[in-house]
Parts: structure tokens; C-alpha cells; sequence
């Protein structure tokens, strides 16, 4: 670690032979040292989800040999769901929480502020946790009468509160999304763990067993986080929430939220419009390609997320910044956009015309859709640059016309267009929200 005192003088005072040199030499050691620990974060955060969902992938193989149909079934909703929870819950903290460290560290201020916030941000999702587990509760306890809900949820609850208070924000900011990648495979493995356990228990234990695994999943991560903190100097501070504090969380916290319903009501749209218009055979080809698609963009989203302290120091450094400037500052996200999008589009063609039946099938809808990869990074990038500058709701109500724009474009072409209306209707979707970016940095 440098000394301030040696950092803080001059070159003669130290007696350094060759300053100009050192420096140089420094100069051009900072950048590649920067871009080796983004290889590394997303090194890690590809193998945190090749661990945490591959293992549940793994698992879920198991049970359908062995005819697990039932409770494979009830998992995957009620996981979804508690998933979503915890999505819901965290309110885009992970994006606020870096960006304010990013900017904190930028200037050489305390730790106190970020604690602050954090502080502010928490109590926000402790409060949404609560709404959404007495809402869960007041269903299983008042509207359900199945007994794998009932102890599911009652179980999982505790999972949920806990994760009012994870670090990821707070590892994002000092360029260890990695690691915070890592430590969110944890919970995908416990429940794998869970599902293999439930096998052997009645429909009630089963619930319970799947439930506690989440919780102790989500107990396990936020120990691992704060160790890691802990070894950084960051030793959780307690601090009185603030009035402008909680409604800055609230507000930020309710624009990033938002952005998540979008794509959600938009995907569900094309499968209705599918299966009530192209039938299940053509519905469950969209399905598989936007799967592939999907898989591409979570990689995708992982360069970003490494990207992203990096894109606040650069843009709040500069001045008035356009579209263009934003997509710029994140070259690396763009190059590995165009490289999976050129490479599912010729894979797939390839595919397509050495097979037949539904091979060739899957083949030719997979390269329909295999562009999008590349406009869906676009729309990442820009919204990453929006999140950035802190206008988190101009990217929410951005992605809201867009996914409006969408869902009109799926109605309208499905049935010229067939199962590539969907493809033209996600391109309709992400171009629309880059105009309203782009309008939006010329004001």
C-alpha cells in the first residue's frame, strides 16, 4: 500500500533517479492492471452463474429421469417468484450503492457517507421486503390451501428480509463484482441441494426443505459478502436514516425497479400472442431461442456490471455527453456484443442448412433472433450510461415506451411475420428506448 506522506512529495525530496521514467512506466501499467481485473471480474461472474444455475440445471436433469414432474414443478414457480422477490427487494441498490462509491472514492471522502446511504438504501428494502412478505403470508395463509406454498413461503421469508442488507452495491463500487458474482452462486447451489433433499419428503417437507434452503442460501451470501468487506477496511457503520436520504433511495430505488417490468410484461405478451396465434410447436421454438438469446445477454450484463464503476469515473469527468460518447465508453461490452451476435447468427446458419426436421427448424428461428443480442446491448449500454449520470428515472420511463412500442409491433407483424414478428418487435423495442436515451442527453 503507497504512504500518503511518500505519494505527497516531491520527486527531489525522495531522491528518485529517474521520476519522469517511473512515472511513464506507472502511466502505462495502470491501464492494463484495469483491464486485467475487469477480465477478472468477468471471469468470476460467468463462473458464479456457471456454478449457481448450472447446478440447479444439473439437478433439475436428475429429477425429470426420474420422473420428478410434480415437484419440479412447484419449485420452479415458487423460485421464480422468490427470485423475483429478491430482485424487488434489492430496488437497483446494487447500481445506486457503486455509483455512490465509485463517486465517493473519486473525490477521497470518507466512508461515512457511503454508510449513509447505505444505511437510507436499506431501510428502504427492508420496508419492501416486509410489504412483500405480509403480502405472500396474507396469500398462503388466507387464499391457499396447498401445503408446498404455505411452507415454502413461511421458510423462504427469512431469506428475503436478510437480503435487505447485502453488499453488493457496496462490492460493485470498489471493482469486485466478481467476487459479489460468486457469493450469489451460493443460494443457487443450497437450493439445488434442497431440491435433491425434497425427493425423499412429503409435499409439505418438501416446501419447508426448498424454502429454508433459500433462506440459508441468502445467509450464507451475506456472511461471505461481509467478510469480504470486512477484509477491505469496510466495517459496517450504523447511521440514523435521514428524511433526504430515504426519499432519494425511495425515488431512485422505484425508477430502477420500474425498469424491470417492461421486459417482463413485454416477454409474456409474445408468448401469449404465440401460443394463441403460431401454435405450441412454434411457441416452444421461441421459447429455446430467446433462451440462447437470454444466455448471451446475461454474459453481457456481467461485462457491464464490471464496466460500470469505470463508466462513472469517465463520464463524470467529462462533460455534456451523447449517445454516442456513452456506447464509446464501453467498448468492451460493445466488441463482445457483436462478436455473440455475429457468432449465434453464423452457427446457427451453418446448423440450419446441414440439418433437417426440427433441428433445421430451431436452427433457422435461433439466427432470426441471434441479431438481437447485439441491439439488446445497445439498449444495456445506454441505460448503463443513464444509471451512471443518475437519471434513473429518464431510463425507466425510457424503457417504458419502448417495451409499449414492443408489445404494438408484436400485435401488428405476428401475423405476416409469424414467430420473427418477436425478433422485429424486440429490435422495434430496444431502438425506440435508444431514441428516447438520445433525446433525452441532447436536452
Amino acid at each position: 500500500m503507497v504512504e500518503t506522506s511518500a505519494a505527497s512529495s516531491s520527486p527531489a525530496e525522495r531522491g528518485d533517479p529517474s521520476p519522469p521514467a517511473t512515472g511513464r512506466f506507472g502511466a502505462r501499467l495502470r491501464p492494463v492492471a484495469g483491464r486485467w481485473s475487469q477480465i477478472v471480474n468477468i471471469c468470476l461472474l460467468v463462473a458464479g452463474l456457471a456454478l449457481g444455475q448450472g447446478t440447479i440445471f444439473i439437478v433439475q436433469t436428475v429429477l425429470l429421469a426420474a420422473g420428478e414432474y410434480e415437484l419440479l414443478a412447484a419449485f420452479a414457480t415458487h423460485y421464480s417468484f422468490a427470485i423475483l422477490g429478491i430482485i424487488v427487494v434489492d430496488a437497483g441498490a446494487n447500481i445506486t450503492l457503486a455509483r455512490a462509491v465509485v463517486r465517493l472514492s473519486a473525490e477521497d471522502r470518507p466512508h461515512a457517507e457511503a454508510w449513509q446511504m447505505f444505511c437510507d438504501t436499506s431501510v428502504i428494502r427492508l420496508l419492501t421486503a416486509l410489504v412483500i412478505g405480509a403480502a405472500a403470508t396474507l396469500y398462503v395463509l388466507v387464499f391457499s390451501s396447498d401445503g408446498f406454498s404455505r411452507w415454502y413461503v413461511m421458510s423462504a421469508l427469512p431469506g428475503l428480509l436478510l437480503w435487505s442488507v447485502n453488499g453488493v452495491g457496496l462490492l460493485d463500487g470498489q471493482k469486485l463484482s466478481g467476487i459479489s458474482g460468486m457469493t450469489g452462486a451460493i443460494a443457487y447451489v443450497t437450493s439445488a441441494v434442497g431440491l435433491m433433499l425434497a425427493m425423499r419428503g412429503s409435499h409439505e417437507a418438501a416446501g419447508a426443505i426448498l424454502g429454508g434452503a433459500f433462506s440459508i442460501g441468502y445467509l450464507v451470501t451475506l456472511i461471505a459478502q461481509w467478510a469480504v468487506l470486512a477484509g477491505r477496511g469496510w466495517h459496517p457503520q450504523l447511521h440514523k436514516p435521514t428524511w433526504a436520504g430515504l426519499t432519494q433511495a425511495l425515488k431512485d430505488g422505484c425508477a430502477l425497479s420500474f425498469q424491470i417490468v417492461p421486459g417482463q410484461i413485454n416477454m409474456r405478451v409474445q408468448l401469449v400472442l404465440s401460443a394463441a396465434y403460431l401454435g405450441a410447436e412454434t411457441t416452444a421454438l421461441f421459447v429455446y431461442a430467446k433462451q440462447i438469446v437470454t444466455a448471451a445477454t446475461q454474459v453481457l450484463q456481467f461485462v457491464l456490471r464490471v464496466e460500470f464503476p469505470g463508466l462513472v469515473e469517465k463520464l463524470s469527468g467529462a462533460g455534456r455527453q451523447g449517445l454516442a460518447g456513452i456506447i464509446g465508453a464501453q467498448k468492451l461490452t460493445l466488441f463482445c456484443a457483436v462478436m455473440f451476435s455475429v457468432g449465434a447468427t453464423a452457427v446457427a446458419g451453418i446448423v440450419a442448412v446441414v440439418s433437417e426436421g426440427g433441428l433445421h427448424r430451431a436452427a433457422v428461428v435461433i439466427a432470426g433472433f441471434a441479431p438481437t443480442i447485439l441491439t439488446v446491448a445497445l439498449l444495456q449500454m445506454t441505460w448503463q450510461g443513464l444509471a451512471a449520470l443518475g437519471a434513473y428515472a429518464a431510463s425507466a420511463w425510457a424503457l417504458a415506451i419502448g417495451a409499449a412500442a414492443g408489445i404494438a409491433a408484436s400485435y401488428l407483424l405476428v401475423s405476416q411475420l409469424h414467430v420473427f414478428a418477436f425478433a422485429a418487435a424486440e429490435v422495434v423495442l430496444n431502438l425506440t428506448t435508444l431514441y428516447v436515451g438520445f433525446r433525452y442527453l441532447r436536452r
